[in-house]
């Protein structure tokens, strides 16, 4: 799609409150890209202990040596991005250069004249923006904190010091956003407490002060004049006011280039109670980006803590929900998240990033056994975790978080999530996938059937788009064109009606999804005589009834043919054996590349599947197509424990 198209659609989904928005802050940029700033007018001095630190002598062995293990990584210029993603970083790192496509993008141009979604060279403005989020200084700091590791506080001072030369306030790719600003203000703010102790005795008091006031001022007044609104106001919004929150909380002089922190409060309390539904649930419809707004949300609840204001029992109690609906939803042994996914943290507080979802996870269940988490955290905001259990309603066996849309369903050795959740939120559904019906499978903690992932965001639009298709994802898939149309990054051209899910106790979960042309049906149901489950689809309406399910296995998955309607698919360990109805029409069973062109004319992305973010491998899949005709017939999959091959 053309960039005017994109930008017309844009248009079209927007308020006319939100077009007058857009209008204001386009004059507040005018104005932003021809003052000069005295960011040093203001006097910058701590108030509050937010951060509350840890006494190093206190550091668990465990926090000790992850800590030296990434110093030492990341000083000699290894680190990770999104967790799992290895990069070779210069030093000082070239903090508008994409590692992974290899394009410098760096310029010295306004930001409010740039367009982060158009990068050439198949770069991507997200791992730019990554390395400017700060983590590999924070992890440098924590290790001069700890371990009294004096060159990490002098290399991490060095390279913000070189990152505020190269990155001047409103210039250039790292000013596009204003939750990158948001987040940096996070990031600095554990920095400075990290080094402030011992600042003097290892001579860089002097050069800490002045990075205050080159990095906060500018921050402040640009997370705040720029912040997100109307259709784009998701968890950017969250790390807005998170990242005003936490500075504003530890130095309230910033409120002359922001704003008040009971001000933020305010507009961060409506934010925490439109964006996490009653279940606790995110309406971004991504369960990434709900652990990051919930860390957003804490570090903002700690600040406010720390300043001596008191957060609503309302407030609270919706994000003890949302950590609840955390353990209920997400299998942290092999987590494949639904909607958009790129492993964003607040802050590197972890002991490995690339285990992060099961860090949290533990901490929200058991936070001593979470042994980094435990000690830069403690306990939860609200004094224990007590009052966070995972949601069983005792009339069912599924735990269906109705508002959300995801029924959870753990039967012995099988994890079950079933989606009947509507597109995402807002009216652009930025996050959101076609999943809605779609069924994740896992045994004994390995993954199974799978969410396809996200991949990246700008870097590869048909890889993107695929990857948010209904026809990546398992649920019933009609012939045609797929509605609603995605009409470019984060932008839909409408909202699908909620699905509707039904608990049929002993008959099975169903849930339903209504198009314009066409009404899609699954029904899953547990087989206790064979140990497996019955999953039975249907679609009536476009195209005669024709449509298609694939049942798309893990990377790294065997499937071995038994039969000619029988297949075992087995994983580290795991296996099942997935047996097709009669009534299927065609079965495909794809195991290499070179089949593709039989199971999907023209689809030459099908079995691509994203594990992580800026990380895509291809994978063996099951595709059937059912036609529904006149004679009644029943689509059935059936998936059964199985012993691996």
């Amino acid at each position: 799609m053309a960039r005017w198209q994109w930008y017309w659609h844009r248009l079209r989904a927007m308020s006319p409150a939100e077009v007058l928005g857009h209008a204001r802050r386009r004059l507040r940029a005018l104005s932003d890209a021809r003052g000069e700033r005295d960011w040093a007018r203001v006097p910058l001095d701590p108030v509050t202990a937010f951060p509350a630190l840890p006494r190093p002598d206190r550091a668990p062995e465990a926090v000790r040596q992850s800590l030296a293990r990434d110093v030492e990584r990341i000083l000699s210029g290894r680190w990770r991005a999104f967790g799992e993603v290895a990069l070779r970083v210069d030093d000082p790192p070239r903090w508008h250069f994409d590692y992974l496509a290899g394009v410098d993008v760096a310029t010295g141009a306004s930001a409010f004249g740039l367009d982060h979604r158009a990068l050439p060279g198949g770069a991507d403005i997200r791992l730019v923006w990554e390395l400017s989020r700060w983590h590999a200084p924070v992890r440098l700091a924590q290790a001069a904190h700890v371990l009294g590791h004096e060159r990490a506080a002098e290399k991490c001072v060095l390279w913000l010091e070189d990152w505020v030369k190269r990155n001047p306030p409103y210039r250039g790719w790292n000013w596009t956003s204003a939750l990158e600003a948001g987040l940096r203000l996070i990031q600095f703010t554990w920095i400075d407490a990290l080094l402030a102790a011992r600042a003097e005795a290892w001579g860089l008091d002097a050069e800490l002060a002045t990075l205050r006031y080159e990095i906060l001022p500018p921050h402040a007044g640009f997370a705040w004049r720029h912040r997100s609104f109307g259709s784009s106001a998701n968890n950017h919004r969250m790390g807005e006011l998170a990242g005003l929150m936490v500075a504003t909380a530890r130095w309230p002089a910033l409120a002359a280039w922001g704003a008040p922190l009971g001000a933020l409060q305010a507009r961060w309390e409506r934010e925490v109670l439109a964006q996490f539904a009653a279940d606790g649930g995110n309406r971004e419809q991504a369960l990434s980006y709900h652990l990051f707004s919930w860390e957003l949300c804490w570090q903002a609840w700690r600040a406010l803590q720390a300043a001596g204001r008191a957060v609503p029992a309302p407030v609270e109690d919706r994000l003890r929900c949302a950590a609840d609906f955390f353990l209920a939803v997400q299998v942290p042994e092999d987590p494949w998240d639904y909607g958009d996914s790129d492993s964003a943290l607040a802050c590197p507080l972890v002991s490995d990033e690339a285990r992060a979802v099961a860090e949290w996870h533990q901490w929200f269940r058991e936070p001593s056994r979470s042994v980094s988490l435990h000690y830069w955290l403690g306990g939860a905001p609200w004094g224990g975790l007590a009052a966070v259990r995972v949601s069983q309603p005792c009339a069912s066996p599924w735990a269906i978080h109705a508002a959300s849309g995801l029924a959870m369903r753990r039967c012995g050795d099988w994890t079950l999530r079933l989606d009947g959740s509507p597109l995402g939120y807002l009216r652009t559904a930025a996050h959101g996938h076609l999943d809605a019906l779609h069924l994740s499978i896992w045994r004994g903690g390995v993954a199974l059937v799978i969410d396809p992932g996200t991949g990246a965001y700008f870097s590869d639009p048909s890889l993107r788009c695929w990857l948010a298709s209904r026809s990546a994802h398992n649920g019933p898939c009609p012939a045609g064109e797929e509605y609603p149309r995605r009409r470019g990054p984060f932008l839909w051209a409408a909202q699908h009606e909620p699905p509707v899910l039904e608990d049929g106790g002993a008959a099975g979960i169903s849930v339903r999804l209504r198009l314009p042309d066409a009404t899609l049906q699954r029904t899953v149901t547990w087989r206790p005589e064979a140990g497996g489950w019955d999953v039975v689809d249907g679609c009536v309406g476009r195209g005669g009834g024709v449509f298609s399910v694939r049942w798309q296995f893990a990377p790294g998955s065997t499937v071995e043919r038994l039969g000619e309607r029988r297949f075992r698919v087995c994983r580290a360990g795991a296996a099942m054996e997935v047996q097709v109805g009669v009534g299927w029409a065609e079965v495909f069973l794809v195991t290499d590349k070179a089949q593709v062109v039989q199971a999907d004319p023209g689809g030459l992305l099908a079995g691509t599947v994203s594990p992580g973010f800026r990380r895509t491998v291809w994978a063996s899949y099951v595709k059937l197509v059912g036609r529904m005709g006149d004679k009644p017939c029943v689509f059935r999959t059936t998936f059964l424990g199985s012993p691996p091959a």
